[in-house]
């Protein structure tokens, strides 16, 4: 991939950067596995020649909304549950081909780096009066298989296809060698505005156990619950299998983690034990995203410290949880109104395929 693949002259180029890039971009330039190296991501690639960039981990924290509302929803109605996470590609092609019985239970919001192109070429241009059509949308991934996910149809909305082209890790290296851009001499800086403020549990959804903590933290918070009590480290380890239980002001809520595929069968084919859950977490790569296939080569020492490294941004943000984040209460209030509104459903939300037809 040459940069001129990338970058679309007469357009705005618009790239966002997914949680797990920035500690580990750092490796391939001598900093140790697991440093958070956020503002040199971003310098590196304003230095690249894109216009805007902003953060995946708002889309995660506007999944969360999403996530939260419709849990609250199921709830209350008894079901149907377990639902399923939608943001690892790899493991919603793996239901729709292995067990497409269970693709109706994969939550209907896109995945994080879908809602944030949606929201690029919707909420984005209508505030800078740019046409979704002058827009070259293009997301910093640590997964190969998000380059599939970007031309699956079902993730368009009003004839818009949000995400125009998919770099890794791994290929963005390439594309700084090729500009001469040196990693260790830029100018570190921040994400742009509109979309680039996260909460802590937004940018630990690059590890195995992040998306179901950010979740189970998110609801509690809109509980009224003290954070402080609740104890997700249990959803925090690297065992294939994971399981815990919260009492959420009285409502249980039952959480399985699958750390990798090959872990998957086990729990998918017990039908049982699967229907005693109320969320499933499936992330394809060992470790979560922080594993994906466009990161530079690791180890289990390397996987490990990568997620402290995420943990550790969690760690000391002041903003914990996505309902905290002044820019999710700003999209919400000034366009979208309310999670699961007419209008989010429309723009942020997909049917997956029962068997994914174009991909096999």
């Amino acid at each position: 991939m040459k940069l001129d693949d990338v970058l679309v002259k007469g357009k705005k180029n618009v790239i966002q950067v997914a949680p797990a890039v920035r500690v580990t971009l750092g490796e391939l330039y001598g900093l140790p596995a697991g440093t958070p190296a956020t503002g040199k991501v971003v310098g590196c690639l304003k230095a690249l020649g894109f216009d805007f960039v902003f953060d995946t981990s708002f889309g995660a924290d506007v999944v969360v909304a999403e996530e939260s509302a419709e849990l609250a929803k199921r709830l209350k109605d008894g079901g149907p549950f377990p639902i399923f996470n939608s943001c690892c590609p790899g493991s919603v092609l793996f239901l729709e081909h292995a067990y497409p019985e269970l693709v109706p239970s994969i939550v209907t919001v896109k995945s994080p780096m879908e809602v944030t192109g949606s929201l690029i070429k919707s909420y984005f241009a209508e505030k800078k009066k740019i046409a979704p059509s002058k827009i070259n949308s293009v997301a910093l991934m640590p997964c190969m298989i998000k380059k599939t996910e970007a031309r699956k149809p079902e993730f368009d909305f009003e004839g818009i296809r949000p995400v125009d082209c998919v770099i890794t890790t791994v290929e963005l290296a390439a594309l700084l060698e090729e500009a001469g851009v040196d990693f260790k001499k830029v100018k570190e800086c921040a994400f742009d505005d509109l979309l680039g403020v996260a909460s802590g549990a937004g940018q630990i959804f690059g590890s195995s156990g992040g998306v179901s903590e950010a979740s189970i933290r998110n609801y509690a918070f809109l509980k009224g619950l003290p954070l402080e009590k609740l104890d997700s480290k249990p959803l925090r380890g690297s065992e294939g299998l994971r399981e815990e239980t919260f009492d959420l002001g009285g409502e249980r809520v039952s959480v399985l983690v699958i750390n990798c595929l090959k872990n998957a069968p086990a729990a998918l084919s017990d039908k049982k034990r699967l229907a005693k859950y109320n969320f499933v977490e499936m992330m394809a790569c060992l470790g979560g995203c922080v594993g994906g296939a466009g990161q530079p080569p690791s180890t289990l020492e390397t996987l490990e410290a990568r997620r402290k490294g995420l943990y550790g941004i969690d760690a000391g943000a002041r903003v914990k949880v996505a309902a905290q984040n002044p820019q999710i209460k700003a999209l919400y209030d000034s366009y979208l109104g309310e999670p699961r509104s007419e209008k989010a459903m429309r723009i942020l939300h997909t049917q997956h395929d029962k068997v994914c037809q174009h991909c096999a």
